[in-house]
């Protein structure tokens, strides 16, 4: 029975990894070569990638891209931990009402969002007509549903009053002992959680395209504007575009294992 469920559990993972890696294999092999109208492709060439990073706009819009994913991200997530330290140590009555406001964003498409968005402070003075302030704004509420369950599912899994009641007995603040002790203790939480709302961002089209359109050209807008032009100079955008999520979440968990390594060094 063992070696059936274990065979089970592998056949499972492997369909699951095809499904997922597949497209993105084949993808790549679309972009490096010329022609594909048999069943092997002919021509390979990587013009089509050295095209994309002599492009001074592909290189722009991927820096936007970066920027406009991280900054509602880092918003979102210093607001709602002050959030929770409120409603943790202060009132915790309030969490059920927090908790419903944060997940109404589950129930707006981004269209919708965008077309509200544009709608209602279009034609306002100052800021608020700014395109950029507004998408800003509407990657804040996006996310905010995402970030607020992780970082409450962290801070759920730790005995925060004990903390903080032991960090007052030897002087320190409830403030000071939550950014100090209970924050670092939620370190992997708050990672993960920053992670998958800079990915569902990073990848993001359709807001963008509604709200700031080539007045902020991000590499979703890059992508379709290319479309037209070329499948295969498509393809390696799409390549690249993976390999560079990739790269920012491999650098983030390397960042915060040796963060978790130098800690237990000082514990020993």
């Amino acid at each position: 029975m063992k070696i059936k469920t274990h065979f089970g559990d592998a056949l499972i993972l492997f369909l699951v990894a095809a499904f997922l890696v597949v497209p993105l294999v084949l993808t790549f092999f679309y972009s490096v070569f010329t022609e594909w109208m048999d069943i092997l492709p002919t021509g390979f060439t990587l013009n089509y990638y050295f095209d994309i990073f002599s492009d001074g706009a592909f290189i722009n819009s991927l820096l936007r891209s970066i920027v406009i994913s991280i900054i509602p991200v880092v918003i979102c997530t210093i607001s709602i931990l002050l959030v929770l330290y409120v409603i943790t140590l202060y009132v915790p009555s309030l969490e059920k009402y927090v908790e419903i406001l944060c997940n109404i964003p589950y129930a707006i498409q981004g269209v919708i969002l965008a077309a509200g968005v544009i709608s209602l402070y279009s034609g306002k003075p100052g800021f608020l007509s700014n395109r950029i302030f507004l998408l800003v704004g509407s990657y804040c509420i996006i996310v905010l549903p995402y970030i607020f369950r992780g970082l409450k599912n962290t801070i759920g899994a730790l005995n925060v009053r004990c903390v903080i009641e032991a960090a007052q007995v030897l002087g320190c603040s409830k403030l000071h002992a939550f950014f100090m002790i209970v924050i670092p203790q939620m370190k992997r939480g708050i990672i993960s959680t920053m992670m998958l709302a800079f990915t569902m961002l990073f990848a993001d089209f359709v807001v963008v395209n509604m709200i700031a359109g080539s007045a902020f050209r991000t590499a979703g807008i890059y992508l379709y504007q290319t479309m037209s032009k070329s499948g295969q100079l498509s393809s390696a955008i799409i390549v690249i575009l993976f390999i560079t999520t990739l790269i920012i979440s491999t650098l983030t968990l390397v960042i915060q294992n040796k963060a978790v390594k130098s800690k237990k060094r000082r514990e020993a």
